[in-house]
């Protein structure tokens, strides 16, 4: 909380109120204490995905509007990005944690904890409001030039609340993340969810390392971990016969999870629960639980979302799934908009993928 409060601090004086602030960082602690200490002084974070390549990190910070981008120079060096940093110099400023942190004197410090005492009237201050736009994450670009999703502090914390009265939180004391912060997944899920919920959350760089996270997650012990089939089967099979035991679920999303799969954690005693959501959802739309998991499904939807399935020629059960709630976003940002936001019409946000819902209100995906 003190990081956030003089890194806020550091940030508010180079920006402007409610400006958007790129953050280009990995899953590591500083990046959490970078977001809050934008929120603490009003400004919006971009989240951008350093593995989507220089183009269309250059799109999303046109496309956001971004003066500035917040990175650390040891991630640039260990990620190999300095030519993605050599062609954001020219389009925005950059600043390094590194020397942020420097430059925080001790007297920064010690008014960061005054600040703290008196931290309701600073935030009554800043300007930002719960329907205020609080981050911004991207689509793949995979169909063209990336679109801004813009959700508000009231999208995130609605989608937690939808999410802690579905799964009972209460059995869990350390949540593992592998998935970058830059997906709506990791977070929500991953990161401001436990945060939130007040339990302690391991936050790792890449979900790739196979052999080095079912060391670490045995190691701290995590009970939940979250991934998807390619990669939770991956770290089965590289396990040690300890180093996943105290894993008792899995939050897996974004593909359909294998037989395979479940059968390779069964000796380790865990049970896997999909869930379904889309970034404009802040994410979760469905999600099984621990006490009614069916494999197949996504599970149910959540509490507070309403939905509709419109009808698609050719299909004759089922639909396309639309939904509205407190979660769903407050807009597009389209490249070459000039900044506008785009929001949903009447708040119902499309999802494009074709559903069936069965009577116990459990939805399987059929396509999209």
């Amino acid at each position: 909380v003190l990081g956030a409060q003089v890194l806020g601090r550091v940030f508010a004086r180079q920006t402007g109120q409610g400006e958007t602030v790129g953050v280009l960082l990995p899953n590591v602690n500083a990046t959490s204490v970078t977001l809050f200490g934008l929120w603490w002084h009003g400004r919006k974070a971009a989240m951008l995905n350093y593995s989507a390549g220089q183009k269309n990190m250059l799109s999303a910070c046109a496309t956001a509007q971004i003066k500035l981008v917040v990175t650390s120079r040891v991630f640039i060096a260990k990620a190999g990005l300095e030519a993605v940093i050599e062609a954001l110099n020219d389009k925005v400023r950059v600043i390094y944690l590194e020397e942020v942190r420097k430059s925080v004197s001790p007297l920064a410090k010690l008014r960061g904890v005054f600040d703290r005492l008196r931290a309701a009237s600073i935030i009554a201050g800043n300007g930002a409001r719960p329907d205020d736009a609080a981050i911004i994450l991207f689509t793949s670009g995979s169909e063209g030039e990336p679109k801004g999703v813009v959700l508000s502090h009231s999208n995130l914390l609605t989608n937690i609340s939808q999410i802690a009265h579905h799964v009972d939180l209460s059995r869990f004391k350390t949540f593992f993340n592998p998935l970058p912060v830059f997906h709506s997944v990791g977070m929500t899920g991953g990161l401001l969810l436990p945060l939130i919920a007040g339990i302690r959350a391991v936050q790792y760089p890449s979900p790739l390392h196979y052999r080095e996270i079912p060391k670490l997650v045995g190691e701290v012990k995590a009970d939940l971990l979250f991934g998807t089939d390619t990669f939770i089967a991956g770290y089965a099979r590289a396990a040690a016969p300890q180093d996943l035991k105290s894993v008792r679920m899995i939050v897996a999303g974004a593909e359909r999870v294998k037989e395979e799969t479940r059968a390779l954690w069964e000796k380790f005693g865990t049970e896997i629960i999909e869930g379904y959501g889309a970034t404009e959802c802040a994410p979760v739309v469905a999600l099984n639980t621990l006490e009614s998991n069916r494999p197949g499904s996504v599970g149910q939807i959540l509490p507070g979302i309403e939905h509709r399935l419109e009808p698609v020629k050719g299909i004759h059960k089922g639909g396309r799934l639309v939904v509205r709630g407190g979660n769903v976003m407050l807009g597009y940002l389209l490249p070459g908009g000039d900044g506008n936001l785009v929001p949903p019409t009447d708040g119902w946000h499309d999802t494009g993928d074709i559903v069936e819902v069965d009577a116990g209100g459990f939805v399987t995906i059929k396509g999209r």
